[in-house]
């Protein structure tokens, strides 16, 4: 876990993984220098599977976990992010499957969201499951990365995170990752991924960089015909939502560029994906699903 600043959310992640039903694992918390109570937050634990890493710079998450990896010995990684919650049986579930394929490298689940209470779900992050799934995904994450457990050596022989991609590092990752290592999900909600304003996941530079990954895939030679659709479709979405997050700071020069960009990408999707970034996105998470899913199958019927 690397936490800058976490403590709001801090003791919810914590207790959650110490009250684990797994219980032989060490808890490594890698402290990108925060300046609120966060070390004394950790500091207040008792428990001696706890060992806190101090950085005295703030590095960004990326490196953090990188400087994490390389402190840790044990062969198996467990990811969660410092505002995140765990399911009490979520490392004992993941162990076992590790225990029964050997030739996994990594392995998520399903999560759920929620706000402020981790038991009161607000709607379910699914991914595909097998590892040719995975690997075809090509908007978005493939995996849900607070989820994984995954093998150390593997994730150091790709290189790990780049810190160039302070927020989206491990989209990137899994791009240098999934072509070596077998990768697989269990359709099981373990984990819940907290939803809260000081995310950085709606911000232009969470937008920078998706449009970034997105645009160095589209110029690689090893995708098909209809993977590189999908990532100028995907492409074209990250344009619009970079061009709603410009319309609400009133950037309306550089909301144009991103929205004539997207058209460009892929006009045939662009009715349907202006519709979906700023109208669907902005209502709740549930309402937002059952629309979304109803659009998929609406499109689904009308390309039949």
């Amino acid at each position: 876990m690397a936490v800058h600043n976490g403590g709001p959310y801090l003791r919810t992640a914590i207790d959650s993984i110490l009250q684990q039903t797994y219980r032989d694992f060490r808890f490594l918390i890698v402290d990108d220098a925060s300046t609120d109570d966060t070390r004394e937050i950790v500091g207040s634990y008792t428990d001696e599977r706890i060992e806190l890493l101090s950085l005295d710079v703030n590095v960004g998450q990326p490196e953090a976990l990188n400087q994490g990896l390389h402190h840790a010995s044990t062969r198996w990684i467990a990811r969660m992010d410092a505002d995140d919650y765990s399911a009490p049986t979520r490392f004992e579930e993941q162990m076992q499957v590790l225990a029964e394929d050997p030739s996994i490298f990594c392995l998520g689940t399903y999560a759920w969201i929620f706000r402020d209470d981790p038991s009161v779900s607000e709607g379910e992050i699914a991914t595909p499951l097998c590892h040719s799934e995975i690997s075809q995904v090509v908007a978005g994450s493939p995996i849900i990365h607070g989820t994984i457990i995954v093998d150390r050596e593997a994730l150091l022989d790709v290189g790990a995170y780049d810190r160039h991609f302070r927020i989206l590092a491990d989209v990137e990752m899994y791009d240098r990752f999934l072509p070596k290592y077998k990768t697989v999900a269990i359709p099981r909600q373990l984990l819940g991924v907290r939803r809260h304003p000081g995310q950085y996941s709606n911000s232009s530079a969470a937008f920078d960089e998706s449009i970034e990954i997105s645009s160095g895939r589209l110029a690689r030679k090893d995708y098909s015909l209809s993977q590189k659709a999908g990532i100028r479709a995907n492409l074209a979405r990250n344009h619009l939502l970079r061009a709603r997050f410009w319309v609400g700071r009133r950037r309306l020069a550089k909301a144009w560029a991103d929205v004539m960009s997207a058209f460009r990408l892929s006009p045939k999707r662009f009715v349907l994906g202006f519709f979906t970034v700023f109208i669907v996105y902005n209502l709740n998470e549930p309402t937002r699903g059952r629309i979304k899913r109803l659009l998929k199958r609406t499109t689904t019927t009308i390309g039949s």
